[in-house]
């Protein structure tokens, strides 16, 4: 309904959010769903008239270039009857903040709200959300106990799919997409500088921990699991960093 009414503010649908993710949690379904949700629907275009947009931000600019003309032409006035002090700034000036919000809010609103949502959460989600969520939603503990059947191959398993499998499945996904014309080779970026980020791409996020404690291990395997997907990543970030910053062997002469 938002969508047909072409609201491009976010609060609207981060307010349905809210009320969806309470209702969700209330009924027992999980409320990442519910950011699900959001994405799939919040407009990825922004507002379709542009003109007055960039009308605001072009008065903006216009009244900052008059005071600025104003500032020198006072300036001059001033020193000359003797004043050779330093001519003042226009970013010192009133004029300056209210250009300067008029501006923020015309690109903001140039935008998109998926756009300017992501660009809001995504220091939050990274930094805060995501690192607390590892390790206190999926209840991950620091200790390995290896002395249960089949903790070693539990172990192995996880940590050789998020350092191999996942790099390889990667690459070779991208490749046969390249090759079959579905997908556009990324210009600038040699192999290896593409395989080192394949393999970054094995550091294991919250997801992988989720399912860890999804799948119903018996016994201490769903710890022994977690801590898998930490060493994984550990391994795959060593190998991804590796690649990365290795030279290239130096071609002879000849």
């Amino acid at each position: 309904m938002l969508n047909r009414w072409r609201v491009y503010a976010t609060w609207p649908y981060a307010f349905v959010t809210v009320a969806l993710w309470l209702s969700l949690h209330h009924a027992g379904v999980h409320g990442a769903l519910a950011g699900v949700l959001l994405a799939a629907f919040l407009p990825t275009q922004p507002a379709p008239a542009a003109g007055p947009l960039l009308a605001q931000a072009a008065t903006a600019l216009a009244a900052l270039e008059h005071a600025e003309k104003e500032l020198k032409e006072r300036h001059r006035a001033s020193t000359g009857k003797g004043d050779k002090g330093k001519a003042p700034r226009v970013d010192q000036e009133p004029i300056w903040d209210w250009a300067s919000r008029n501006l923020s809010a015309a690109s903001d609103r140039l935008l998109s709200p998926a756009d300017r949502l992501e660009r809001m959460l995504a220091p939050w989600s990274a930094y805060v959300v995501l690192p607390l969520f590892a390790f206190s939603a999926t209840g991950v503990k620091l200790e390995l106990d290896l002395s249960s059947a089949g903790a070693m191959r539990v172990l192995a398993g996880v940590v050789l799919g998020l350092a191999v499998g996942k790099p390889l499945g990667i690459s070779i996904a991208s490749w046969l997409a390249i090759k079959s014309g579905g997908a556009l080779a990324p210009g600038g970026v040699s192999l290896r500088q593409f395989l080192g980020a394949a393999c970054l791409c094995g550091v294991a996020d919250t997801v992988a921990l989720l399912m860890a404690d999804q799948a119903s291990l018996p016994g201490t395997l769903a710890s022994v699991a977690k801590i898998g997907c930490l060493l994984g990543s550990f391994v795959a970030a060593g190998l991804g960093t590796m690649v990365m910053v290795a030279r290239p062997p130096a071609r002879s002469a000849g």
